[in-house]
Formats: C-alpha cells, structure tokens, sequence
C-alpha cells in the first residue's frame, strides 16, 4: 500500500474534512445579498479565457496562501479579515476546495466553495462575466493615481 494522494484524493479529503459547498443557486442568492468577497483561484489565462463570477477578484491557487498571511507585505486586501465572507471559484471547484482547506487552516471562518466552479454556474444557466470585469478596469486606473 502507498501513501501517496491523488488530487482528487486530496479532494474528497478536502470535502469531507468540512469545506463548505454551495451550489451555484445558494452561491447566486449570497451574491445577491453582498457582504461576499468572491476570489477565482484559477490561472489568469483561465479567467481571460472563460470568465468569471460577477465582481469575483483573481488569486491564483499558487498565491492564494501568501496573498492570505497577514504578517506579509505582499498580502491580498481582500483577504483581510479572517472572519469576513468569502466565495471561492475555479474551473471546476477542484483547486477551489483545496484552497478552501488551506484558508481554514489559516484561520479563515467564513469561506465556501462554489460547486462546480464556473463551469457549474454555467451549467445552472448563470452567466460569467469578462474577465477583468468593467470594475476591474476602474479600480486599475484609480489605483494608477
């Protein structure tokens, strides 16, 4: 027997060690409330190349935990507050779980992922937005000043 993980062994470890999932209409009905921060884990080619969820930032599963220690400089604002909403994505919510699982171990209380990643949400007939969104484009030029 071998002690090696497969991905998706890490996967359903992920899952069943209590990350939360969410099906593309809960996920629809808290962005619909707000207070969420949303963050795509996937490559930025992904993104530019499938879109993303409405107002979703990009935090690539590699920088993701770097992006999330607060004791560095290079960390991400929107992972700020340990205890604040987030909604994770990907393409199809396997890098999402695992990032999932290490913002938990992070310290982070509020995190849940999206089933299915943006594939998913397609899949329940939601529509991905552009990426960077018209948001994006603002928020680069404010920030430029």
């Amino acid at each position: 027997m071998t002690d090696e993980k497969t991905f998706r062994d890490r996967v359903h470890e992920a899952r069943e060690g209590g990350v939360r999932m969410l099906t593309p209409g809960e996920a629809k009905e808290l962005l619909d409330h707000g207070g969420v921060t949303v963050i795509d884990v996937g490559e930025e080619w992904q993104l530019l190349e499938r879109g993303t969820l409405p107002g979703a930032r990009n935090v690539t599963r590699g920088e993701l935990e770097i992006k999330a220690d607060t004791k560095e400089e290079r960390r991400d604002l929107a992972l700020r507050d340990r205890h604040q909403k987030i909604l994770l994505t990907c393409g199809g919510g396997g890098k999402t779980t695992l990032s999932a699982a290490a913002l938990q171990e992070m310290g982070f209380t509020d995190v849940s992922v999206l089933q299915g990643g943006c594939r998913g949400w397609q899949k329940a007939g939601y529509a991905l937005e552009p990426y960077p969104g018209p948001d994006s484009a603002t928020t680069a030029r404010d920030t430029s000043k």
